[in-house]
């Protein structure tokens, strides 16, 4: 059986339709042609700040260049600075040494060089030099006397920072920058002298201190600032010497205990290259006497009979 063909209907869309529909494609190409304006933009602008930056660099390289080589420069001297601080730290003498730390007899002798050479074997103390106030340094010393010296006319030898050219009374003759010594018995009282050399040389560079006790402990504090010489007996200002001229400092070798020296111990022969102020003083005496043998020396075997016990002796003035 055969069909007849029939045409598909022309559907004409109503206007309104159209007119819709051609709006909503030219919207969508808007948009994409937007979008793309908008991602050309930023690539030229990308493109054009790279382009800046390179541009910024190579106009200023020298300058960067010198920035940076002070930068290095700056933190080379930095760590070159700290590395001599901490070696220095560990091998240079400390500006307050002790020259004998703990006990040794009145009777042993010693002699400790000034010579840097010599190494460990030798203790080197500083010169004061440059002080705001002029020169200042500080000695201190424990002794314990047993007894006087049976001649009348001679001084026992503590300690010097200076020569062993003794003179007829037992004390040195050229260079005591101080000398500490132990005045002759005299059967009424016990002195020590204190000297301390001065570019004149009218002699009067030295100081006696009267009423030592004897069979005790007693801290003897030499402070030196500027030309005033302060004498503290277990923290007391015992003496003060207004000195003549400038006190005279030597590189000679510090002495202990020669001539004989005297009989007694002696304990923390210590140098400071400052003058100290009052509590370092005290607190120097509040500690007492080190009774621990010195590696310079012999421990004594009277060590049960000393008298120091903290006690009271040592707080009140002598």
């Amino acid at each position: 059986m055969n069909f007849p063909q029939m045409n598909a209907p022309d559907i004409k869309l109503p206007e309104s339709v159209q007119q819709a529909t051609q709006n909503i494609g030219t919207t969508i190409t808007d948009a994409r042609a937007n979008v793309a304006n908008t991602f050309t933009e930023f690539s030229g602008q990308a493109a054009a700040g790279a382009g800046a930056s390179a541009q910024y660099l190579q106009s200023n390289t020298i300058v960067a260049k010198f920035g940076f080589l002070v930068l290095v420069i700056i933190g080379f001297l930095f760590l070159m600075n700290l590395g001599v601080i901490i070696l220095g730290y560990f091998f240079n003498p400390s500006d307050n040494p002790y020259i004998i730390k703990g006990l040794t007899t009145g009777q042993t002798a010693n002699t400790f060089k000034q010579d840097p050479n010599l190494g460990k074997t030798s203790k080197l103390i500083k010169l004061s030099n440059n002080e705001r106030t002029g020169m200042e340094f500080t000695w201190s010393v424990w002794i314990f006397i047993n007894e006087l010296g049976t001649d009348p006319n001679k001084y026992q030898f503590i300690f010097n920072k200076g020569d062993l050219n003794f003179g007829a009374n037992n004390i040195t003759t050229i260079n005591n920058g101080p000398g500490l010594y132990i005045a002759p018995n005299t059967g009424n009282k016990t002195s020590i002298r204190v000297i301390m050399d001065t570019t004149n040389t009218s002699g009067n560079d030295y100081l006696d201190i009267d009423t030592i006790p004897i069979r005790k402990w007693v801290n003897i504090i030499m402070r030196l600032e500027n030309t005033i010489l302060d004498v503290y007996i277990n923290g007391t200002i015992s003496g003060r010497l207004n000195l003549p001229a400038v006190p005279k400092q030597n590189y000679n070798d510090i002495n202990v205990c020669q001539g004989g020296g005297f009989n007694g111990s002696l304990s923390d022969l210590r140098y400071f290259a400052h003058a100290l102020n009052i509590i370092e003083i005290n607190n120097i005496v509040y500690w007492g006497p080190n009774l621990n043998t010195s590696e310079d020396g012999i421990k004594s075997g009277k060590q049960g009979g000393f008298n120091y016990l903290s006690s009271l002796w040592y707080s009140e003035k002598l």
